[in-house]
């Protein structure tokens, strides 16, 4: 099977997940080094071995109550949705990957606002999710058409572009927070417009190129009536 492990997870929870390990342990490795990555606004990769680790992320605004001496105020919030795969570069090119862990975000989109999904534990998600995701993975040759594909890539540049803005608009919702004692002045929004700039023209570079690790691992997250392979580790 071209993809040999793919996981959903939120705030770096892992909600569901479905593969199988190889006879030297290197998808677990693979797995566990992509999962350990620092979430962007956009792709995250890593080599393992003989296998590729593929990340992608959705960032959620929602709004929650601030507790302690800002109780009355609201702050904003981002749920980090994070999908994951490994896969074999001498069966499936980087671009298949791409499109099939954008898939996987459009097929969970009418199942992250249940209870189990937005505010439930490791695997919670397990039981209902694994075997549909597993089955994805099995059917990657339906992404074979070129049109579908490049769909599939063309959305992801959108939820790169929704990600990069809740981010800007989570920090600056801080900032807002910790100012709102004093007035910024004309010189400091001046500067606060030209930061904004200079970071989001980053985060677009990083976002479109992906980010490239190429070493350490840490420990992350395996074994579920489809088992999870990394997240009980």
């Amino acid at each position: 099977m071209p993809i040999s492990w793919s996981s959903v997870s939120r705030d770096g929870i892992i909600l569901a997940e479905a593969g199988q390990d190889d006879k030297d342990g290197g998808v677990v490795k693979a797995a566990q080094k992509i999962s350990s990555v620092k979430p962007t606004a956009g792709w995250e990769k890593v080599k393992s071995g003989k296998h590729r680790g593929l990340k992608f992320h959705l960032h959620e605004l929602a709004n929650a109550e601030l507790d302690g001496s800002y109780g009355e105020e609201n702050s904003v919030k981002i749920l980090l949705w994070t999908f994951s795969c490994v896969y074999d570069p001498n069966e499936l090119s980087e671009d298949y990957a791409k499109a099939f862990l954008t898939k996987i975000v459009y097929v969970t989109e009418p199942l992250r606002g249940m209870p189990w999904w937005r505010d439930g534990g490791l695997l919670s998600a397990q039981p209902s999710f694994a075997p549909t995701l597993l089955q994805q993975m099995e059917n990657i040759e339906q992404l074979g058409q070129l049109a579908t594909l490049n769909q599939h890539l063309s959305e992801t540049k959108k939820i790169m572009a929704t990600n990069i803005e809740n981010i800007l608009e989570r920090g600056e919702a801080i900032e807002e927070l910790e100012d709102q004692a004093s007035k910024l002045d004309e010189m400091s929004k001046v500067f606060k417009t030209k930061a904004k700039q200079v970071r989001r023209f980053k985060m677009w570079q990083n976002a479109k190129h992906g980010v490239v690790v190429g070493s350490a691992i840490t420990t992350v997250v395996g074994v579920a009536v489809i088992p999870p392979l990394i997240a009980l580790l």
